[in-house]
């Protein structure tokens, strides 16, 4: 089982440091070098989860010629309680009878939800699965607090899963949560803006983070020098070089988009893999992984082999 198709969405026109600056009153340069991010973008307003996410998997389904059998969704920002958002996305992409669910494990929901739509596959549920993440986290933070309203940006990303030859696409995933660090990264349920401790989020990321990956790898039999890309939540740019530099790997082998996206939660992971593919277009055999941390605490990685159906 394999990625065929690839499709992001970012909301609107990209929102400066300039212009988060005056809402929070955080210093511009502070900003640009003690956080790394440029810009990002924001939903507008009327402008949904299901939105998003639908704009993102129009685009990945331009690439695959099959019809998605099943629809599986990471968010922590879904239109409604009930149903699930993956429910109205479905209608709008015309896919009645095929299930639809959500995920949520925040920042890590994507690759929980890749992990998920593969062992519905291996259960004989689908054969055909479309994997989106997309979050409007933005109207969950204070648009005043300095702390966290620079980080954060929206957006939605998707992949369409197929089969393909053996030796490619999904070789190995590994998942991991600890709910004894749940009050890391937070959202109350009775409303408020999203509460996060950095340090401890940071702690988990740089702790967890190369260990799930190692794990990963040794299930998939692949040495960490073989990696030609690794994808990395951007949940900030400082803390994706931070993972890159602990584990050893070079600057090109890890994509740095989240300077122009921020943190956009479940959509991080496809988001950046459209946006590297996009700009350095990913090579039949390449081994690709995917890597993110998110609150619960939470974390997944998945390692998968591209395979070009043209080569």
């Amino acid at each position: 089982m394999g990625i065929v198709g690839l499709g992001a969405y970012l909301p609107g026109p990209a929102v400066s440091n300039e212009s988060v600056g005056k809402a929070t009153g955080a210093d511009v340069e502070w900003i640009r070098d003690r956080i790394g991010i440029e810009a990002r973008h924001h939903a507008a307003p009327g402008e949904s989860t299901s939105d998003l996410a639908a704009h993102a998997a129009r685009k990945a389904l331009r690439d695959a010629p099959v019809e998605p059998d099943l629809l599986v969704l990471a968010t922590v920002t879904s239109d409604r309680s009930v149903p699930a958002t993956a429910c109205y996305v479905q209608d709008r992409l015309g896919l009645s009878g095929a299930p639809a669910l959500d995920v949520n494990a925040a920042c890590s929901g994507f690759v929980y939800a890749l992990t998920t739509a593969a062992g519905m596959v291996r259960a004989g549920v689908a054969r055909h699965p479309l994997v989106i993440g997309a979050d409007v986290f933005t109207r969950c933070v204070d648009p005043a607090d300095r702390r966290t309203a620079p980080l954060f940006g929206d957006g939605a990303g998707a992949v369409q899963l197929a089969p393909v030859p053996d030796g490619y696409g999904i070789l190995a995933t590994e998942l991991w949560a600890d709910g004894s660090k749940a009050h890391f990264a937070t959202i109350p349920h009775t409303g408020g803006w999203f509460e996060m401790d950095g340090r401890g989020v940071t702690g988990t990321v740089l702790e967890m983070g190369p260990k799930i990956l190692s794990s990963a790898l040794d299930k998939a039999g692949v040495r960490l020098s073989e990696l030609n890309r690794l994808v990395i939540h951007q949940a900030n740019p400082r803390l994706v070089r931070k993972v890159g530099d602990f584990v050893g790997l070079e600057k090109h082998v890890v994509p740095d988009y989240g300077r122009i996206t921020g943190n956009i939660a479940a959509a991080s992971i496809p988001v950046t893999m459209s946006l590297a593919h996009r700009e350095r277009p990913f090579q039949d055999g390449d081994v690709i992984a995917l890597l993110a941390v998110g609150a619960g605490m939470t974390a997944g990685a998945v390692v998968l082999r591209w395979h070009e159906p043209s080569a």
